[in-house]
């Protein structure tokens, strides 16, 4: 069985429009969590204001100067923010576009909707300005698989290209699946993550009447915590084999170990706890690892009363006694709930603070709450943990966890 290793990585969000402000935002506990008013063009009395964590504004002038600027407009925001963050990603593996290490690699690419923006746009002219006609590119814009094919498209990625939709699992199933299409010889690079951009006038609405987002702040596993808030952005890793990255002398940031998936069979909405320590389980087993060694716990965390807790009971029962040596993570406080990109910047962050030694803190924190009695980490502080878990699950009962480990000198 092939290993795993993590070359490059990238993203955008409301904490930083590259790794290295977001990695600064994180540590200095900067969150992007505000409250926002999002208006219908066109339509001044149709406005709503929340809590989001958006990206800010860009035109994209960067992707249009390398790519030209029809490459750039013929897709959704959503897909042009996985160009950001897989050309940043691309670069920090010492990866240029079209060059012959991409030819034979693969895009696995997650989003939990797709080009909302463009279906938005086109309600609009049916609904809302009675015309009869939509922009040609309509379809292209708004499907789930838009953001795969536009990195394949720009960075001339010609291996096997497809989206996976998991909810809000989708980029770290993607990660899993990449990691696996290696282990298995099947490919040797391989360009994972996600990428969503669904903080729109209707999705606000949506997950309002869904009962889930806050209406002061994300407070993951705090008592008193009232819900999640949303976020958009992108996050790509550059995955390879670990002798091939050798042979090009590529930075290594870490080796991916293991890999759980599972489904509740369920709630559409409400989690299964046993399921949620099965999926934990799997990723152990996966990486061949015992559940007695401590690691840093990157926790899906979204600041719902039913997540957190359900999460917290499984964490307490996969790890029993060793639980109280690990430290507890939750960065949706900071970026907000990515949807289909979240599992691959939870991921980015948590490796980061393998390398430096350091973990990025829980923001919005209250009290405890006995139901979500973890080992959180409150403040900024240092940490000297060899190995990482982040987990997501996703509405649908769709669940993943992912084990990385600092590779020792």
């Amino acid at each position: 069985m092939k290993r795993v290793v993590i070359t490059g990585m990238g993203c955008i969000s409301g904490m930083g429009e590259n790794l290295a402000k977001t990695w600064e935002s994180a540590c200095n506990g900067m969150g992007s969590i505000s409250r926002v008013s999002i208006a219908v063009s066109n339509e001044p009395e149709l406005v709503v204001e929340g809590l989001a964590a958006l990206v800010p504004e860009t035109k994209f002038e960067a992707l249009s100067e390398q790519f030209g600027f029809r490459a750039v407009n013929s897709v959704d925001r959503v897909a042009n923010l996985a160009a950001v963050a897989t050309l940043e990603a691309l670069s920090d593996a010492s990866l240029s576009p079209r060059c012959p290490e991409l030819e034979t690699a693969s895009v696995l690419y997650g989003s939990a909707s797709g080009g909302n923006n463009s279906m938005e746009a086109g309600y609009q002219r049916l609904f809302g300005a009675r015309l009869s006609t939509l922009h040609p590119l309509t379809v292209p814009r708004y499907m789930v698989s838009g953001a795969a094919s536009h990195l394949s498209m720009l960075f001339g990625i010609q291996g096997p290209a497809f989206a996976i939709s998991s909810a809000c699992s989708s980029s770290a199933h993607a990660i899993g699946e990449g990691m696996e299409r290696i282990r298995a010889g099947r490919d040797r690079m391989a360009i994972v993550g996600g990428s969503d951009a669904s903080v729109t006038y209707g999705s606000i609405i949506a997950w309002r009447a869904l009962q889930a987002v806050s209406d002061d702040a994300c407070r993951p596993f705090s008592a008193g915590r009232t819900g999640t808030a949303l976020g958009e952005g992108a996050a790509t890793l550059v995955l390879e084999e670990l002798e091939s990255a050798q042979r090009r002398g590529a930075r290594i940031y870490g080796e991916l170990i293991g890999y759980g998936a599972t489904s509740d069979a369920g709630h559409i909405t409400k989690p299964n706890t046993a399921s949620a320590v099965r999926t934990i389980k799997l990723a152990y087993e996966s990486a061949k690892l015992p559940m007695s060694e401590p690691a840093l716990i990157s926790a899906h965390g979204t600041g719902t009363l039913v997540n957190d807790s359900s999460e917290a009971a499984a964490l307490h029962a996969a790890y029993d006694a060793t639980l109280s040596s690990c430290r507890v993570i939750a960065t949706k406080s900071s970026h907000g709930h990515m949807l289909g990109a979240c599992g691959a910047i939870e991921l980015i962050l948590a490796v980061l603070a393998l390398q430096h030694r350091v973990a990025p803190a829980v923001l919005g924190f209250l009290e405890r709450d006995p139901k979500c009695d973890l080992p959180l980490v409150l403040s900024t502080e240092p940490i000297d943990y060899r190995t990482t878990l982040s987990t997501s699950f996703a509405f649908g009962g769709l669940n993943c966890a992912l084990l990385a480990r600092r590779l020792e000198a």
